[in-house]
Order: C-alpha cells, then structure tokens, then sequence
C-alpha cells in the first residue's frame, strides 16, 4: 500500500521550502527538500508523484518473467554475472557476481547498448562508430566476436523480439528503425522516423514497438504484425494554456509578443507558455500492457501573469513554473489489432535526466535511474493503481555516478547499476515494496581506462551533473539538460529579454569564437561562466571552466546522414561555393564561419557567425529558431532576409543546396 507522507511547509519571504517525511517509523526517512523562488523548482521535493490517476489494474500481472532482451541496455545481468557496454572505453567488458572483470572485448568508441539471446548465449552489441551490430559468443564465461551486421549511419538503440527472431536498431544518424533477422543478419524492413531516435523497446507479446526521441516530444508506436510495420505517434507533450483560462490574456494566441531592446522591431513566439517534451532516452513495457517513458519536460518561454516576476535567466518569469522538470510517462496501449484510444499518465520526480530503466515482472517493480542526480529509484507495483515509491538510493561515490544502464538479477531480483561516468558496477538488494535504504551487495573497481584526460573527465562529470546550485538556481538545471550529449534540444528560450535557440555543441566549438548568438563572449572559458550565471548558479571556478572546455572540445562532430545522391551533393557544393549564393562570404574555412559579427537580425544589435558543422543535426535555424528546416532557411521563410542570395534558386537547386548543407 502506498505511504503516508507527512508535509511540512515553510514559507519565508519570496522563497517556499517543503520538506516530505515518510510516517512509516521502520522505514529509512525520506528527505526530499524543493526551494522555490522566483526561478521555480516544479515538483516540491515529492521524489515520484502521479499527477494523473494510475493507468495500472487493481491486480498484480499475470504474466510474472519479463525478456530483458525486449529493450536494450549499457548492462544486462546474466546468471554468472553481467555484461557492460562502455562507451567511453569502447568495449564490452563481463564480470562475474562479484564485479570483478573477467573478459573484454573492443567494440568502438561509444558503443551505446546490448540485448542477450540467452537461448543461444550471444550477444548483440551497438557499434556506433563503425555503423554495425556485433554478435558475441558468450559461451565457456568469455567474450569472442562471432560475426558484424552492416547497419544505415550511427545505430543506437536495439531490442530483440520474443521468438529471438528479429533485432530492432534505432539509428541516429539516418533517423531509422531497421529490423534485422537475427538467423542471416540480413534487413527485413526500415521505417523513417525523424531526428534524434534512441531507445527502442518491444512489447512483451511481440505485437508493437515503442522509439524514443531527444527532440521530438512523442514516442514512436510501431506495429509489428504488417508484413510492412505502421507508424503513429504519441504526444508527451502537455496541452498548451488555454488563454481563457489566464489573467493575461494579452500573451497567449495566435502569437505572442516580446519587445526587442534599442527600439528595433518586436520578436513574436507563436508558443509562449507551452511546455515541450525531451531528453526521451529509454523506454520498457512492464506488466497490465503499460510502458513507461522518461523524460524531461522543459517550459523555455514562460507565460506571465499578474503576479509573476521577471527573471533575468531561463525561461522567463514565473515564480512556481521550473524551467525544467523530470517525469516518467505511463502509456497503456491496446493491442495494436485493437481499435480505442491510447491513453497517458504523467508522473513527476525528483531524479535529476531520468534515462535508465530495469523492470523486474516478478515483484512489478520499475527501477529507474537519475543521470544527472547519481540516484536509483524503486517504483512498487508499477503497473497496478496502487502504484507507489518504494526505495531511492544514492550511488555517488566520490567522483560521481551518471548511471546510465540498469538490470534486474532474475535468481536473486539484485540491481545492478553501470555507472558511466566511473565505469563501475554497483549491485543493490532490497524490498521494493519498502522505503528503507537498499544494501550495497558490491561495487566494483574500475573496469576500464577511460579514454577521456583528468581534465576532460571532470568536464563530463560537470556538463552533466544536476541539483548542483553552481551551475543554476537551487540545481533545477544541469549543462545536459539543454544539451543532452552535448547537442540541442531543439527548442527557443526567452532569454534575458529575447528569444535564442540552443546551439549544437558538439564538434562545434573549438576555433569558432566570439560566442553567445550576439558574439558578446570572447572565448569559450568567458562564455561557459556567463551561461552559468545566467542559469542563476553561484558560479563556477576557472578550473571548472577550463574542464569544461577541455571535455567540450575534446568531443567528435556529429555524424552525418547516408548521403544518398553523390551527385546532387557535389552540385550543392558548387552553389555553396559560388557567388550566385555568396555562402562563402560568411562561412568559409574548416568550420565554416568567419568568426565575426553581423547586424542582420532585427531583435539583437548583431548576430555571429555561427559554425555549420553537424547542420543535418541541429535544427531550428537563425538565432531565433525561426527557420524550421534547411529548406525553409533557404527559401527566406525565417526572421532573417539578409543572409545570402538563395531566393532565385529553383527547387532543384534549393534541393542540391540541402544535400550538401547535410554533409557538413
């Protein structure tokens, strides 16, 4: 049954702390602590909460055992031990029970996840790097690479069906979802999905599959009984304010208004106050026919009303709307045969980028993991109405966690724990259905060198580390939250007074000063202190800033989309050249920026030149987002009219233009 949470609430000046006790004398206490201020916090210190009715039965599943191998992971238990796909290290690494290592194999630099055919006892591991799936024999407790699959651009994502038939891979890259029989390696089928899939998970019945996305704000639903699958979509984003329903009506509608400094022309946001969808890394079916999506929900544009204050950082002004929040979605969708609505259910947390899943069908108990927050969550009776938090425990060890794979051991129901950032297993055991503290079984040494230098490996513990006052306000906001594997999400932030979108990061960053879209930063050190004052942190040191830089430009530029048509590219190149586009004026040199300052933009006194490395990747364009996709840059559709001469071009030529703009 769930527990009785006692709350205590505080109220002092412009600043509300709750803190929630857990009534239950025997259990450990639960000290969740929420200051709200003017930059808001969001989910008041609750560490999980349903804001919607449960979807779940009133009973516990039927079906007990659940396939691990449904949905990929960085680790996955086997009866001896366990198998971590590294990505740092670039290989895969088994241990036995105890944690020690016992065998490794190379893979390629960040290898992302690995489903486990224990009826044959192989392996298929994500070779991201070299676009290929490897098959691993684990037989006699060893590693040994059987054969490689050829896949499209940058896989990511891998689930094996029921039957242990068909291999599903999500590629990031060529934005895909490509079926692989498992007997011959050969393609069966591939669906188009759209930018940043990752996770992939198949339904327990083999009937439907869910994709996962960073920037989409739904979740992919396949249907897997069409010798050619369907594909629809479910929204996880929350219905825009209803401006009926606002004391200030004069910012909501059609579009909304913001008033650019220096007197110039005002910038209109058609989505003020809307909420959006992301950072949607995994997925897991669990019992009753519900699965579950974490992810975060961002809020960049706040709408204001009366008694509302301004803010100078993120988001606008809203006293009790956080820029960021973190959420589990509860889907329950009818067998993909059947006709009815698919229903969702939202619930709130305090695990800071919630990305890792483990359902273990035998107790109906989710297990989740905060990447930015070093803590695992036991969600009881998950698919039930009764559902409720069981246990959270921290596994920070001194040098950080960022848990980013979980697995629940089937003979003894343990949880194992990569942690990512120090490439260790941890091993928990406890009573899900208790909030008292789970004991650490074991924790393993480092079980591989990581390919990062001292410096660059604090940088990615810094980038990603949430509940961190430093970096923002009360640690609402990490680096990653924005730009989850140093790319973007996608989305246009009020700002200090104007709109920006999120600039893609990686492969970006190293040569392309001044920065901010303004170009008011001198170099990267400058301007990695002034974002974080910004987010309202306390601020970093200059040796944080430094690490920073060094793990930011210390990573690769994105990887670029199969080119399709040779041909159509170098024709591309060659307007891109010319002085019929005078792309070059601009963007000329390796990075494809003059790194200067132009007054182009009616809303900021000049905008730099940004890079146009990983361009296929980092949509919205202009600083303000206004140019939806290449082809509408192109055709002039966005805020900015005086950059290149691209209007006479035909739709042939706009075509050539973006196949090539693609492969930078």
């Amino acid at each position: 049954m769930p527990r009785t949470l006692l709350t205590v609430s505080v109220l002092a000046a412009s600043t509300l702390s709750v803190v929630f006790l857990a009534a239950d004398a025997r259990s450990k206490v639960l000290r969740e602590q929420a200051v709200i201020s003017e930059f808001g916090m969001g989910n008041f210190g609750l560490p999980f909460q349903m804001q919607d009715p449960p979807l779940g039965d009133t009973h516990a599943p039927a079906a007990k055992a659940t396939k691990a191998s449904l949905s990929g992971s960085t680790i996955v238990s086997l009866r001896d031990g366990a198998l971590v796909v590294d990505g740092d290290s670039g290989k895969l690494l088994r241990t036995d029970v105890d944690g020690a290592l016992v065998a490794e194999l190379a893979i390629g630099a960040d290898a992302s996840q690995a489903v486990v055919d224990t009826a044959h006892s192989r392996a298929y591991v994500v070779d991201r790097e070299h676009d290929r799936i490897v098959l691993v024999s684990l037989e006699r407790g060893g590693l040994a690479k059987v054969d490689a699959w050829r896949t499209a651009a940058e896989p990511f994502g891998v689930a094996l069906s029921p039957d242990n038939k068909t291999l599903l891979v999500t590629h990031v890259a060529d934005q895909k979802l490509i079926a692989f029989e498992t007997e011959t390696g050969l393609q069966r089928w591939d669906i188009e999905l759209g930018p940043e899939p990752r996770g992939v998970a198949i339904s327990p019945d083999g009937h439907e599959a869910l994709v996962t996305f960073l920037t989409s704000g739904a979740v992919a639903r396949v249907d897997l009984q069409a010798k050619q699958p369907k594909l629809s979509f479910v929204s996880l984003d929350p219905s825009p304010p209803s401006a009926a329903n606002t004391p200030n009506r004069a910012f909501f509608g059609e579009q909304a208004q913001v008033q650019a400094p220096g007197g110039k022309a005002p910038v209109f946001n058609p989505e003020k106050g809307k909420s959006f969808a992301r950072n949607a890394f995994a997925v897991a079916y669990v019992g009753n026919g519900l699965a579950v999506i974490p992810h975060q929900l961002s809020t960049p544009d706040l709408a204001t009303s009366d008694f509302e204050v301004p803010s100078g950082g993120y988001g606008g002004g809203n006293g009790f709307t956080a820029p960021i929040n973190h959420r589990l979605a509860f889907l329950d969708t009818p067998d993909a045969g059947e006709q009815g609505e698919i229903r969702t259910a939202m619930a709130n947390t305090t695990l800071h980028q919630p990305r890792a899943l483990a359902y273990d069908g035998n107790s109906d108990t989710l297990y989740v993991a905060g990447y930015g927050s070093d803590d695992i969550m036991a969600i009881a009776d998950v698919s039930q109405s009764s559902v409720h938090l069981g246990w959270q425990q921290s596994v920070a060890g001194s040098n950080g966690c960022a848990p980013d794979g979980l697995a629940v051991d089937g003979e003894n129901g343990n949880v194992l724990v990569f942690c990512s950032l120090t490439r260790t297993v941890v091993r928990l055991k406890g009573d899900p259905d208790s909030a008292a503290a789970p004991t650490v079984v074991s924790t393993s040494k480092e079980l591989a060198k990581s390919h990062f230098s001292a410096s660059e490996l604090r940088g990615k513990q810094i980038f990603r580390q949430g509940r961190n006052a430093q970096i923002s306000t009360q640690g609402a906001m990490a680096c990653a939250s924005c730009h989850a594997e140093a790319r973007a999400d996608g989305l246009t932030w009020f700002l200090q007074g104007h709109i920006l979108q999120t600039p893609f990061l990686s492969g970006r960053l190293e040569g392309t000063h001044p920065f901010k879209w303004d170009g008011q930063d001198a170099n990267l050190e400058i301007s990695l202190t002034s974002t974080v004052k910004r987010l309202g942190g306390t601020g970093i040191s200059n040796r944080d800033a430094k690490d920073l830089q060094a793990f930011l430009t210390a990573l690769p530029k994105p990887r670029i989309p199969t080119v399709e048509d040779d041909q159509a590219v170098a024709r591309g190149k060659e307007l891109f050249d010319s002085t019929t586009t005078g792309c070059l004026n601009c963007h000329d040199g390796a990075l494809s920026s003059d790194g200067k300052r132009h007054d182009i933009a009616s809303d900021l006194p000049a905008v730099d030149t940004p890079s146009l490395i990983g361009l296929a990747s980092s949509a919205p364009y202009y600083h303000d987002g206004s140019a939806t996709s290449l082809e509408s840059l192109l055709r002039n559709n966005g805020s900015i009219h005086a950059m290149g001469r691209t209007s006479r071009l035909d739709d042939a030529q706009i075509s050539d233009l973006v196949a090539y703009l693609e492969t930078l």
